[in-house]
């Protein structure tokens, strides 16, 4: 199958509610096709067709001076996977500081040659 697996390291916050909480997704020609919060925490995969896709990763939060995006064109070929693993800042608990920024890990996995 040829898709994008999001996979984001999110973080219970201690209290209910944070400004720094946020919402990572993945948009394809600005419509979005996968995302995850604290409440979905599970890797998603979408399957998407072989050819160049048009992606923006993006981290929305409450308030929107703190929300970060980029955008990549990424051409998969059959059976290819867009892996995407973002970090984004959370609220800082007593096991693990938060990262001033939102980091983001994006490559292709591609089958061994000669698999069907």
């Amino acid at each position: 199958m040829t898709g994008v697996l999001l996979v984001a390291e999110i973080r219970k916050p201690i209290r209910s509610f944070t400004d720094r909480a946020g919402i990572t997704s993945i948009y394809e020609n600005d419509v979005k096709i996968c995302s995850r919060d604290r409440f979905a925490k599970a890797p998603k995969f979408v399957e998407l067709e072989p050819g160049l896709h048009d992606m923006e990763f993006v981290v929305i939060r409450f308030r929107a001076s703190k929300t970060s995006s980029f955008r990549r064109a990424v051409e998969l070929r059959e059976g290819d996977v867009l892996f995407a693993l973002c970090d984004p800042v959370q609220p800082n608990t007593f096991y693990r500081k938060s990262s001033a920024v939102d980091s983001w890990f994006v490559g292709i996995l591609s089958p061994p040659e000669g698999a069907s």
